[in-house]
């Protein structure tokens, strides 16, 4: 049995009846911890098993990269902030003192990375394509050849 709290995601990690959830503090976690022993103990609990069987379901590859690339199109939709507004959002969230030295190490985090873009402009990086959709490079069906003649396609198409 997973006993935890709900801080940190947990409670979307598996469904309430793999889980108990605790308040975040010594007494509940371990009220937490005495029910499961005690369902433990009871037999209540199915078999590690088939519990492995419900959970094995829930995350496949397919799953985590639609879950990955909605987190990646959310984060790209969002406007980025001028180099003025993330300073004065460091400086009014983090303080007077700290936000200072925050956004002293942004400006010089924003430095490094001139230096580094103009090290290795922008031009010499490859550009990935856009492989996905129908007509993308990785759905593409290609002819097979059994005859052996590769230019079939291309004198059909002429």
């Amino acid at each position: 049995p997973v006993v935890s709290t709900r801080v940190g995601g947990i409670p979307e990690v598996l469904p309430e009846s793999l889980i108990i959830l605790c308040e975040p503090s010594v007494k509940s976690l371990c009220e937490g911890l005495e029910k499961a022993i005690s369902q433990l103990k009871s037999g209540a609990l199915p078999p590690p098993e088939s519990i492995h069987n419900i959970v094995k379901t829930f995350y496949t590859w397919r799953n985590v990269a639609e879950r990955t690339e909605k987190v990646y199109d959310r984060v790209a939709g969002e406007a980025v902030l001028p180099m003025d507004k993330r300073l004065d959002r460091l400086i009014s969230h983090c303080g007077p003192v700290t936000g200072c030295i925050f956004a002293l190490l942004a400006v010089f985090n924003f430095l490094f990375l001139v230096f580094l873009r103009w090290m290795t402009p922008d031009s010499i990086i490859d550009v990935a394509i856009d492989a996905t959709g129908p007509k993308g490079a990785w759905t593409r069906q290609y002819p097979s050849h059994a005859n052996g003649d590769e230019n079939n396609e291309e004198s059909e198409t002429r």
